[in-house]
């Protein structure tokens, strides 16, 4: 009865999200929600918007059910547990984040600051398959600090290696960066992409886009037209639910990643990369990772349209019995947002294999099968103040490996989550004067 309940209220909230509401604004006068894209650096942002400032908030209040009637979740350490079959009301995926850089192109910097250790706690919040940082079925809450990095371009005064206006970059650039941030390894983060607009996180996201948040990250990244050389040397301690986010992990960085990426044409970015994890603490082993991935945004009929496909490995070191518990994953994800952009639809698919929690033996499952939609609706937003208030849902049906079956004691699990969205960006000039809202790529 709880999971038909729970289907019900996400086709309801389907159905109302895309029906338009009678006192809502004109949609052709709307302005357009922004979006993110690749850019050449480790600082996240959007090509073309070299100069200025940014200023972002975003948080997610949703109820979510697991979809596992009287399955229990219980982490080693985590000091709570969870029914898998219960409706949680969470707020995730909070955060605000300002980031400027000079019209000249010479420095840039990145704050963004993750509330989820306030609002979430060590326990993190259920999620079905997902695993990381010491919690099994469940997603770990982001550290305070998530991003504080500062990157200089030495070469900013040669003519081509400085973006020649606000909206253009120049052919060349060379960047210096260092912080608490990302490793070069894999596509845009998933809380930076615009194909993975939902508020739940892709449960390969330990895999070949991690370590997106350690101290001290070191690199340097070389532009050639559209094609990108990176390196980064950074810490790859692991965290567990006993740690606390509420402040920064130092460790030396022994671990480093190298990555390539190439765009193609104004619509296209694929890329290659690797690294040698050393020293994660907490018994985990060293370890290899790899990731291959392509993103993609295109304008079609004035609908935006983002897409990435990415696979990732990950290769432990053997132990002392010469086991290697070896793991993969492959996702695509596609986001579609109207014309308007006051409405989006998303869709992710993921095969991931999990290394299982010691307490069922650490083995390596065949691939977990999660298949997600999604569809939000803007029915508040206004260009004068920044700001958007949405109304979503989302659908999660996972396929558990066989072997994983009789421990859970189901096939399949159907995992819901409905609930609203707040979005806040505003954007100043090199002259600290107001930007039009509208992000919408020609």
């Amino acid at each position: 009865m709880r999971r038909r309940f729970a289907v019900s209220v996400a086709a309801a909230a389907a159905i109302a999200l895309l029906v338009p509401s009678p006192g809502h604004a004109q949609e052709a006068d709307a302005p357009e929600v922004p979006f993110a894209t690749p850019r050449e650096s480790l600082i996240p942002g959007r090509p073309g918007m070299p100069g200025g400032i940014h200023l972002m908030i975003n948080g997610f209040a949703e109820a979510q059910n697991t979809g596992i009637p009287g399955h229990v979740i219980d982490n080693p350490g985590a000091g709570r547990t969870f029914n898998a079959g219960n409706t949680y009301p969470l707020l995730v995926d909070d955060w605000a984040m300002a980031y400027a850089r000079d019209a000249h192109g010479w420095v840039e910097g990145l704050l963004m600051l993750d509330f989820e250790p306030l609002t979430i706690g060590a326990a993190g919040y259920p999620e079905i398959g997902q695993s990381g940082e010491g919690l099994w079925d469940a997603q770990h809450a982001h550290q305070l600090l998530h991003q504080a990095m500062v990157a200089v371009h030495p070469l900013a005064g040669i003519d081509g290696w400085h973006p020649p206006d606000m909206m253009h970059e120049g052919a060349f650039d060379l960047s210096l960066f260092g912080g608490q941030g990302s490793a070069t390894i894999g596509p845009p983060i998933f809380m930076h992409r615009a194909s993975n607009p939902g508020p739940t996180v892709p449960r390969k996201h330990h895999k070949g886009e991690n370590p997106h948040e350690t101290f001290p990250v070191l690199g340097a990244s070389l532009r050639i037209h559209g094609t990108w050389l990176e390196g980064s040397a950074f810490s790859a301690l692991e965290l567990t639910p006993q740690d606390s986010r509420l402040y920064p992990h130092v460790a030396a960085p022994e671990s480093y990643a190298a990555r390539v990426r190439q765009e193609v044409g104004d619509w296209l970015e694929v890329q290659v990369s690797g690294e040698r994890l050393r020293n994660q603490g907490n018994g985990e082993p060293d370890a290899y990772q790899a990731s291959a991935s392509a993103y993609g945004w295109w304008n079609v009929s004035g609908w935006r349209l983002d897409a990435l496909l990415d696979w990732a490995l990950d290769l432990p070191d053997a132990d002392a019995n010469g086991n290697r518990p070896t793991t993969q994953a492959v996702l695509s994800e596609l986001a579609a947002r109207t014309p308007t952009r006051v409405a989006t639809v998303w869709t992710r698919t993921e095969f991931n294999q999990r290394e299982e929690s010691p307490a069922l033996g650490g083995i390596v499952s065949t691939p977990w099968l999660f298949q997600t939609f999604g569809l939000e609706r803007v029915v508040c937003q206004s260009a004068a103040s920044g700001m958007s208030f949405g109304l979503f849902g989302e659908a999660t049906f996972v396929y558990l490996p066989p072997v994983m079956q009789s421990f859970y004691g189901t096939e399949a699990a159907f995992t819901v989550n409905v609930g609203v969205h707040l979005f806040g960006m505003w954007m100043l000039g090199g002259d600290l004067a107001p930007m039009h809202m509208s992000m919408h790529t020609p």
